[in-house]
């Protein structure tokens, strides 16, 4: 256990902000990892939603579902965006090697070592959450598109409030949390397993998973 502490520290601090009976959204489930916690902790009371574009990955996704949980686990399978339209996306070899964490939309001129392709639609976020009548928690992970699936997002994080776990990457770091602090939200990192509040001279370096909070929960933290 403690080598997983240290080596994944935000899986092992999910069960301390996902309660039982949580409604959780999984962007960019890739094959399951994050999904599988996120049931664990939620229970058989909880509600799963996760958006997966590539085929491949969902296959396996779902066998990394617990079956007892799989009635209340709806995926997804597009990308998000702010068109509903069919786009590229492409997993790269980078030294050689096929990265499949690493899956992203393909930019035309940009993208030269690409291993294989896939043709995937895009949805607009917030007509594909439009019915959900609640929600606690977002992951998402979609190699430096933060930006482009949270900018038309806004409706679900302001009619929910869910706290939001990502990666910033991307030339759209700075304008992904402005956006989000627009929206009421500040920033967190996880050091020795809580979440502090990252200074904004640390915000555009911080290389690790950030957490967005709303205002509302920032006392429920503990």
């Amino acid at each position: 256990i403690g080598f997983f502490k240290n080596k994944y520290p935000e899986l092992f601090f999910l069960k301390k902000i996902v309660k039982q009976g949580d409604t959780c959204l999984d962007i960019g489930a890739n094959v399951g990892y994050y999904s599988h916690f996120l049931c664990k902790y939620a229970g058989k009371s909880g509600k799963f939603y996760a958006v997966e574009p590539i085929p491949d990955f969902r296959a396996v996704l779902m066998k990394n579902i617990p079956s007892k949980y799989r009635k209340n686990y709806v995926l997804f399978p597009f990308a998000l965006g702010g068109q509903e339209k069919k786009i590229e996306m492409g997993l790269p070899i980078v030294g050689g090697v096929i990265h499949h964490g690493m899956t992203h939309v393909i930019e035309k001129g940009k993208d030269n070592s690409i291993a294989q392709t896939f043709e995937v639609e895009m949805k607009i976020p917030d007509k594909l959450f439009g019915e959900i009548e609640k929600l606690d928690f977002v992951k998402c992970d979609v190699e430096g598109y933060e930006y482009f699936v949270f900018s038309n997002m806004k409706e679900t994080f302001n009619k929910h409030k869910p706290i939001v776990q990502c990666e910033l990457g991307s030339e759209y770091k700075k304008d992904t949390v402005d956006l989000m602090k627009s929206l009421g939200y500040e920033v967190y990192a996880l050091e020795n397993e809580k979440l502090k509040r990252l200074p904004e001279n640390q915000v555009l370096q911080y290389a690790n998973d950030v957490y967005f909070v709303p205002g509302e929960k920032k006392n429920d933290l503990g």
